[in-house]
């Protein structure tokens, strides 16, 4: 089964974040929210960050997806490709042993969003089955790869060795500072 989970994550450039910044209200009342937790209405301060979500530079915006490959697919896939290669049944079931028993975790994220040549843009991929943590690592988004789907790259694919018995899988990707993350339940 191929699932496919996506929430917008957005990594922000790296801001002091001892300056007020602003806010709109559900009445869209713009508000200045102070590092010490007291509020104000906006009155024009040029000394206030602007947190909305135009505010945001495009450049530093990254729309990450999160996609599950089970064990049943991936047989499948891979049946599929040797049977095309016209490998024997006892090559096709000698690959099929060598498959992970959880499935594979891909990372996603527009290949047009990626700074390729940007290493220090780091994220911390982080993988539970159950409350157990089984994948935590960190890399760079510069070593992103193309993807089977067009404009789409994989920041991560990470195979699950383990059997996955219904278990609830989770996962996290924060930046490097741990400072901005989201977390994704994909099973």
């Amino acid at each position: 089964m191929f699932q496919k989970f996506g929430l917008t994550f957005f990594l922000l450039a790296c801001f002091v974040f001892s300056a007020d910044m602003t806010a709109t209200l559900s009445n869209g009342a713009a508000v200045v929210l102070h590092d010490n937790g007291r509020w104000e209405y906006y009155n024009n301060n040029s000394k206030v960050r602007d947190i909305r979500e135009s505010a945001i530079p495009e450049d530093v915006k990254l729309v990450v997806t999160v996609e599950y490959e089970g064990l049943e697919k991936l047989k499948k896939d891979m049946r599929m490709r040797m049977e095309a290669d016209f490998a024997t049944e006892e090559e096709i079931k000698d690959s099929l042993r060598t498959l992970p028993k959880g499935g594979i975790v891909h990372f996603c994220a527009p290949t047009k969003q990626i700074h390729k040549g940007d290493a220090a843009r780091m994220f911390t991929y982080t993988i539970w089955v159950g409350k157990k943590q089984v994948y935590q690592d960190t890399f760079s988004e510069s070593t992103a790869v193309a993807s089977e789907t067009a404009g789409v790259s994989d920041l991560l694919s990470v195979p699950l060795y383990a059997g996955i018995k219904g278990e609830k899988i989770s996962a996290r990707v924060s930046e490097k500072t741990g400072k901005r993350s989201i977390d994704f339940e994909i099973k």
